[in-house]
């Protein structure tokens, strides 16, 4: 007895949704029940190596595209929606590599999903010449049923025939290798009440990066943007940011120290930490001001300056920073222990190095003047092999953390521990018993607390 397909409709369709579009259709000749049942998909997505059965692990944006059929995926995905009978589609995903002679059948299957109510379209287009977003494809509908946005490789410019109607219930925004109208940005931001996640990358603005004024906006990710000035690209930066209503900023630029801000809510931020001669970057006097900052996360692509900070991080529980520094390069740990004294409410200090050796001109770590800390309990340093400069780093460290309850020195990035450097030999014949001697046989730390991965 095939109890699967007495199960009712609503359930079926939930199980229809974990299969790809082209398993989905093979479901339809299982039996009278299934031949139509396909129809209640109502998440599409249209991947086009997962349509013409690839293989190929890697990523769609890393793959030729030269022996792909395009002519028979656009032919299939028509077929399919020709033939769907559905009459709601929630979310609508594209994903194959486009030419100019492919905006008007995508924007015929645009047109479709907004027809059927969709509230997440994803457009991911490999191609040269950007696709053309056209937002006057909303102008025949004022349902405002679209919530969730994701262009990659598109053109988006101001809407000439619609308003921001159709956009009211607009929750997230997402740009990706985009050129973008920058008075798009500030118009929606401004009719969209409702907008919550801001989230523009590597995207190519007209002259300047917008202002980004916002009631409703929760989290917000600014990556490298630029404009183009002859032939060059040149890397832009916020100026300003007014958004009462932000707990998150995600943000990689080079003068953050400009910004203009005000988001007496932000909770966690994450930024790029330039090369700075200044013993007080003044990101980090902006830092300080905030009330409500509780996790930070900083990206160090150059030495680490021993800072003189002046303002506390009063409300600052858990720092996690990264150096992505050169092999070889000047490189000094001692910075790190300025912003922990500067942090007196911190319980986790993670940090990573990205070079598992970097010998090169190593300043001595020595004691430092500051204060014991009775907050701090979780300790990382990852990308560690047991360097010299680590040992004194940590030992200094475990000098003030009197309440500390694990630290864990490994090998591996917080990241990606699947990134295998267990072949580096530094690690295995000499990091481990140099830790070991010197935190555990001169009673540093205890073996309850060191954790060796």
């Amino acid at each position: 007895m095939d109890r699967i397909s007495e199960l009712p409709d609503e359930i079926l369709s939930y199980i229809l949704t974990m299969l790809s579009i082209k398993d989905l259709l093979k479901t339809s000749i299982l039996s009278k029940r299934w031949r139509k049942l396909w129809y209640l998909r109502r998440d599409l997505d249209f991947n086009i190596l997962h349509m013409l059965g690839s293989t190929s692990r890697k990523p769609l944006e890393e793959r030729g595209h030269l022996n792909i059929n395009m002519d028979e995926f656009v032919k299939r995905v028509d077929q399919f929606l020709n033939n769907f009978q559905g009459t709601k589609i929630d979310s609508f995903s594209l994903s194959f590599y486009s030419n100019d002679k492919h905006s008007n059948i995508i924007d015929q299957w645009i047109s479709f999903a907004i027809a059927r109510g969709v509230e997440t379209i994803n457009l991911l287009l490999l191609t040269y010449n950007r696709y053309k977003f056209a937002f006057d494809l909303f102008s025949e509908t004022n349902t405002s049923t679209l919530k969730h946005l994701r262009l990659e490789r598109c053109l988006v410019c101001h809407p000439t025939k619609c308003d921001y109607i159709p956009f009211k219930n607009l929750r997230s925004l997402s740009l990706y290798f985009s050129k973008v109208d920058e008075i798009f940005i500030e118009s929606l931001l401004t009719n969209c009440r409702w907008l919550e996640e801001l989230d523009l990358e590597f995207c190519e603005f007209r002259s300047s990066m917008p202002k980004i004024v916002s009631s409703s906006l929760s989290n917000l990710k600014v990556r490298k943007c630029y404009v183009v000035s002859g032939n060059m690209k040149k890397e832009i930066d916020l100026s300003s940011l007014d958004c009462l209503k932000l707990t998150s900023l995600e943000y990689h630029g080079y003068n953050l120290d400009t910004l203009n801000i005000n988001t007496p809510l932000l909770n966690i931020i994450y930024c790029t930490v330039p090369d700075c001669e200044d013993p007080i970057p003044k990101q980090y006097a902006l830092f300080a001001t905030l009330p409500k900052l509780e996790i930070m996360k900083l990206d160090f692509y150059s030495r680490v300056p021993i800072l003189k900070i002046t303002q506390p991080f009063k409300h600052l529980k858990q720092l996690d920073i990264t150096f992505y520094i050169e092999e070889y390069s000047e490189f000094d740990l001692l910075g790190i222990l300025t912003l922990l004294q500067a942090s007196p409410l911190l319980h986790k200090l993670s940090i990573m190095l990205t070079h598992p050796e970097i010998v090169g001109n190593q300043n001595v770590v020595k004691d430092v003047d500051i204060c014991s800390h009775d907050e701090v309990r979780v300790i990382e340093l990852r990308g560690c092999v047991g360097n010299w400069y680590e040992i004194e780093f940590v030992m200094n460290v475990l000098r003030y953390a009197h309440k500390l309850e694990r630290i864990v020195l490994s090998p591996y990035w917080r990241e990606c521990d699947s990134w295998d450097w267990k072949s580096d030999p530094v690690w295995f014949q000499n990091g481990r018993q140099r830790i070991s001697e010197k935190l555990l046989n001169e009673n540093v730390v205890g073996r309850e607390k060191l954790v060796l991965i």
